[in-house]
């Protein structure tokens, strides 16, 4: 007995197929009590109460009959095999009635918990039709899920009953970082190497190769006026020096516990993998070799130096289901790892927390052989709460002390990343939405002053 009761229990928990009554049947089931009760009490007798009850249960049979069998209906799904976290997209379900009958119905796909669920779907499915049911949703966390499951529940025309059949469609879905910056980048970026006055005003004398020759704007550099066709079309014009290509550029993600704090869309680590996909597509545009190394107490992906934006599809791929430790990250094994797979002098561009290097008296000794071999940036994402405490406006003593606190931590950050910046290694803390701009501001810069 007890082993039929575990067999029954999970099919009434309706978690992928059973019967259940509707509203309907549970308010006319007390209607009918009622007067038959009554009318027994009348002395009427109980023929009252049982003939209007079996006249009900012989309805309710006919509507559980009528109700087509799970044969008589298909189900599909259209989904993007990719799609972008936070980002809308839309999935279509074609839902098919072989039966002749008209069907009330709702439905529910399976979908992560980390999807927006905009279910139940409800409608009207005709007999021997076929309705698609699209609906949109978005990821809220990077990785590969499994769409496997649809539950669909209908009723027919008395609506005495429901039932609840599941198809089973299976789905690989690979939900990959946003990448609305990139392509934003993508379309402006080359126009600021180039067009950019105040950019290109930075740039050596004599570096580059020769691009195009435009109009003078304010901000240009005077030296590279072109006096020749300034006399010829009565304008003043400059030359423009396309920066060198063929530098390599190396990307590091840490992938430690620091990354996994909360910001205000995902956290740490989700920020540094976009600001990382723009910083490689900008300079696999511009022609140089882009490789990425993620890490945290263990080498977790490692992508060898490539060039041409067919290289970004292998960077994307390696990077999109990476995801925070809850352990310390090993810097020296990864810089140890990077120079034994990477002999090449690079631009070494490193996304992690600032909090556990500023307290350091001097650099570690890892980072001082790194600075002394590469280029080296160290780009961080700053506290925001420590930033809101700077701009309040005290109203009392104690607010007064918060601040002057805060403000004490953001000065000795200050002086930290100066000391470290004297010796040669390179600190930057910026907001959150201000990390890709920074990565790729800085990337920008080295490359027009040709010191790459």
């Amino acid at each position: 007995m007890i082993e039929l009761f575990r067999t029954l229990w999970p099919q009434h928990l309706f978690r992928d197929k059973g019967i259940l009554p509707t509203p309907l049947l549970l308010w006319l089931s007390l209607g009918l009590t009622i007067p038959g009760a009554l009318a027994a009490w009348l002395g009427l007798g109980w023929l009252p109460f049982w003939g209007l009850n079996t006249l009900l249960f012989l309805a309710s049979m006919l509507d559980l009959w009528l109700l087509p069998r799970r044969q008589r209906f298909t189900c599909s799904r259209s989904i993007s095999a990719e799609v972008e976290r936070g980002l809308p997209f839309q999935t279509v379900l074609q839902l098919s009635n072989h039966s002749r009958s008209s069907l009330r119905f709702q439905l529910i796909d399976n979908l992560p918990e980390t999807f927006a669920s905009p279910f139940p779907l409800q409608g009207e499915l005709p007999g021997s039709q076929t309705l698609e049911l699209p609906y949109p949703s978005q990821a809220a966390v990077r990785g590969d899920y499994l769409l496997d499951k649809v539950f669909f529940r209908y009723r027919s025309g008395l609506s005495l009953w429901k039932k609840q059949i599941t198809f089973s469609i299976i789905n690989q879905v690979k939900v990959i970082p946003d990448m609305s910056k990139v392509r934003g980048y993508l379309a402006t970026a080359q126009k600021q190497l180039l067009d950019e006055g105040r950019k290109v005003l930075h740039q050596q004398v004599g570096s580059g190769e020769f691009a195009q020759i435009r109009a003078y704007v304010p901000g240009d550099d005077p030296r590279k006026i072109n006096w020749r066709q300034t006399a010829k079309l009565s304008e003043l014009m400059t030359n423009v020096y396309e920066p060198e290509h063929g530098k390599y550029v190396t990307l590091l993600l840490d992938c430690g516990r620091t990354m996994g704090v909360e910001v205000s869309q995902g956290n740490r680590l989700e920020r540094a993998v976009e600001a990382a996909l723009c910083v490689a597509a900008i300079a696999l545009r511009q022609g140089d070799y882009v490789s990425v190394l993620a890490f945290s107490n263990t080498i977790k992906a490692y992508v060898p130096p490539g060039k041409s934006m067919a290289h970004l599809r292998t960077i994307l791929q390696a990077v999109y289901n990476l995801s925070f430790d809850a352990a310390e990250s090993d810097y020296n094994k990864a810089f140890l790892h990077l120079e034994t797979v990477q002999k090449r002098q690079s631009f070494l561009l490193l996304f992690s927390d600032l909090d556990s290097f500023l307290y350091e008296a001097t650099p570690p000794f890892y980072l001082q052989r790194v600075s002394r071999r590469y280029r080296f940036l160290l780009l961080g994402i700053a506290d925001p709460m420590t930033a809101g405490l700077v701009r309040t406006l005290s109203k009392d003593t104690k607010q007064a002390m918060v601040k002057t606190i805060a403000q004490k931590e953001v000065l000795h950050k200050q002086q930290a990343m100066k000391r470290w910046g004297r010796q040669n290694v390179q600190l930057l803390e910026v907001p959150e939405e201000q990390l890709a701009t920074a990565a790729v501001s800085h990337y920008i810069t080295l490359i027009n002053r040709g010191t790459l």
